[in-house]
């Protein structure tokens, strides 16, 4: 398998292009460690990563930015922290805002030159994923979210939805590849679903799943790369072999 063997690449958002987890950190840290200075970035990150999966699990229909209030209050309530009544609002403010990766624009430039298609599949709101794209250059030629998928990743209904939806296009799934950071959201369940999938393995060098959920399992991604730059410079030295 190549990666030149590939039509379309479909991109998760928020982890992948975004670092999310440097702009939970920015959000977290002037709140929580006044009151609780020994609480290292890791524990925090875990903190978000398990309330978030609360809330999908007992409130499944909230969307992105429904869910990080609640997040906010139930870390807050797990460092017993007081909350202020525009706080749950500031995190979604600061979320629209989170740092992009900067390989990530340039990168995204390039690869949109050599396929027919960018798309970006994110468990992201429609204006969140939007105001997260428009700082990335805007390469994609769609945008799809949990609002037009009505699933959230790993759900294979999510998976179901865009790969129909490409198809429609006249994208076969096989000329799909699944680009993305979460093993637990992404490079497993695409792989169920029959995706080639490309691991960007944005964690190297840190231990653990910091603010992603722990997977049950990890796959084995098709090709592994360090970043969406590193993905770049694989595929461009495919070319130059062809």
């Amino acid at each position: 398998m190549r990666l030149t063997s590939f039509d379309v690449l479909t991109f998760d958002m928020i982890g992948t292009l975004i670092d999310f987890e440097t702009g939970v950190l920015d959000f977290l840290r002037p709140r929580v460690l006044p009151f609780h200075p020994l609480v290292t970035d890791d524990e925090l990150l875990e903190a978000y990563a398990q309330t978030q999966s609360m809330i999908r699990r007992d409130e499944p229909s909230l969307l992105f930015s429904g869910r990080l209030p609640k997040t906010w209050d139930g870390i807050a309530k797990r460092y017993n922290i007081p909350v202020r009544h525009d706080e749950g609002l500031l995190f979604v403010q600061s979320a629209r805002n989170w740092p992009i990766f900067s390989d990530a624009p340039a990168a995204l430039a390039e690869l949109k030159k050599h396929f027919r298609f960018l798309v970006v599949v994110t468990n992201g709101d429609r204006i969140s994923a939007r105001a997260m794209a428009a700082r990335l250059g805007s390469p994609f030629s769609e945008i799809i979210t949990e609002e037009d998928m009505v699933y959230a990743k790993p759900d294979p209904r999510a998976f179901e939805y865009f790969i129909e939806h490409l198809g429609r296009q006249g994208v076969k799934k096989e000329r799909i590849l699944h680009v993305a950071q979460s093993q637990y959201h992404d490079i497993g369940a695409s792989k169920e679903a029959g995706l080639a999938t490309a691991w960007i393995y944005r964690r190297h060098g840190k231990t653990g799943y910091g603010g992603t959920q722990v997977p049950p399992k990890f796959t084995k991604p098709d090709f592994l790369a360090l970043s969406i730059g590193d993905l770049l410079e694989n595929y461009l030295a495919e070319l130059s072999v062809m």
